[in-house]
């Protein structure tokens, strides 16, 4: 779209079209450098009403299994400019467009050496981290913005050492069946609680607080 506005108004007013390109490049990269590219995102927001509905329908995944897996939801954003005001999100500093924090004080003290990790812990923040794909799929029937949430759970599970025991290391077969297993129990969930996670949902669109939404 933005291609073909640019092509009429170069043939409108004689302004060089490589020019024009150039601008909206370097708008581009200003925007995301200085607000995490939240003027993009709100112009394909207006352009692209669906896109807001699976940011608010992702999050409600993380959020709805995190709760229900007993950790404790700290804060959802669900823009930029939401995220840029957050600090628990970065802040200023975030790279982060929409995310849901959640507090697991077993995988946090599991983490810090105060005990072993356990297998339950690393299956607990699977599904959640899950979450938001499988929310996307079952309403969607696809995923469009779980790469970060894949991501990291290849780097969780990519950095746990096996200490003896017949443990072994999660090697790309055994990360790819684990986050299968996830978004599966992680499906489960949402559909057993639709109720619960379609009153999230309304409430995350309503922009209700933190409190309301739990």
């Amino acid at each position: 779209i933005l291609a073909v506005a640019e092509g009429f108004l170069s043939l409108s007013t004689g302004i060089d079209l490589n020019f024009l390109v150039l601008c909206t490049i370097t708008l581009a990269f200003l925007d995301k450098l200085l607000v995490n590219g939240a003027v993009s995102e709100t112009a394909m927001r207006t352009v692209m009403p669906e896109y807001r509905k699976k940011i608010l329908r992702h999050e409600a995944g993380h959020f709805l299994t995190a709760y229900l897996l007993v950790c404790p939801v700290e804060g959802c954003v669900r823009s930029s400019w939401a995220a840029l005001q957050d600090s628990r999100f970065g802040g200023r500093a975030t790279t982060v467009s929409a995310g849901t924090s959640f507090f697991d004080r077993d995988l946090s003290e599991e983490m810090n050496g105060q005990r072993p990790l356990s297998r339950s812990s690393i299956d607990r923040y699977s599904v959640i981290v899950m979450g938001g794909i499988a929310a996307e799929a079952i309403n969607f029937g696809r995923a469009d913005g779980g790469a970060g949430d894949e991501m990291s759970l290849v780097r969780f599970l990519s950095s746990i050492n096996p200490r003896g025991g017949g443990a072994v290391a999660w090697d790309s077969d055994r990360i790819k069946g684990q986050a299968r297993w996830g978004a599966l129990q992680a499906v489960l969930l949402l559909r057993i609680y639709k109720a619960s996670y379609d009153a999230l949902v309304d409430a995350l669109e309503r922009g209700g607080n933190l409190g309301e939404c739990i």
